[in-house]
């Protein structure tokens, strides 16, 4: 499986926290966002992995030649667009064939996720959860009958469920052209600001609902305001995270 991880952002909404450094780099439980996503992809079956820099591409370089870290890092230059252009700018780095996890940079999962990240998939797949409590900038996933994907989206008045920023496409070529397919219409319809969740939307508007796979009752952590990497530094500087 190839993995790549969406890791070119200002995270701007952490504020004096990225200053210096980009969202990747911002230290949790003694390590960079970075690196915790790195060894969870590794841990998911991921043999290849492409990280996408942006902001702070050379710190981000450094950090990946100081620890070794076995990745392809990549420079998207037009970080302050939407991350789907740090999804094209890997693009021309996969061959179909292979399985694709797309992650998010700024999220920790448990370990056992892993073990579902690894599962195959047979069609492009969101991984969701519901036992939280969603706020007005939580991706918001309502499910239609057969628990697939009808609609996605942070201003859902509804929904069932919530995206936990990661999502699976199988290695099936049909699957995996459809996917790029939904991704270039959706770029050339609603421009470079989009984000990746764009394509699971269009996706489902289209007749091809991607599914869904459940990680409930596990948790994981998400790091976008400075409360929540405090929240994420307790979490694991308690040594339960297993």
């Amino acid at each position: 499986m190839r993995a790549v991880l969406l890791a070119a952002g200002l995270g701007s909404r952490l504020g004096a926290l990225t200053e210096r450094i980009p969202k990747a780099l911002i230290p949790v439980g003694g390590e960079p966002l970075l690196a915790h996503a790195v060894r969870f992809a590794q841990a998911a079956g991921a043999d290849e992995i492409l990280v996408v820099g942006g902001f702070g591409f050379p710190l981000v370089a450094d950090e990946v030649k100081q620890r070794g870290l076995a990745v392809r890092l990549l420079e998207n230059t037009a970080f302050r667009d939407g991350n789907l252009v740090s999804l094209l700018t890997a693009r021309p780095h996969i061959t179909a064939g292979r399985e694709l996890l797309v992650m998010n940079i700024d999220h920790i999962y448990r370990p056992a996720i892993a073990q579902l990240a690894a599962a195959p998939v047979g069609d492009v797949t969101a991984f969701i959860d519901t036992d939280r409590t969603l706020g007005a900038d939580d991706m918001k996933v309502e499910r239609d009958s057969s628990g697939k994907v009808h609609r996605i989206s942070k201003t859902l008045s509804q929904w069932d469920a919530g995206y936990v920023g990661m999502t699976k496409i199988p290695a099936a070529t049909e699957v995996q052209a459809r996917y790029w397919g939904t991704v270039d219409t959706t770029l050339a319809a609603e421009g470079r600001a989009v984000h990746v969740e764009r394509v699971l939307a269009r996706l489902a508007e289209s007749g091809n609902p991607p599914g869904c796979r459940d990680i409930s009752g596990h948790g994981w952590l998400e790091v976008d305001l400075p409360e929540e990497r405090a929240h994420a530094e307790a979490a694991l500087s308690t040594g339960g995270w297993k």
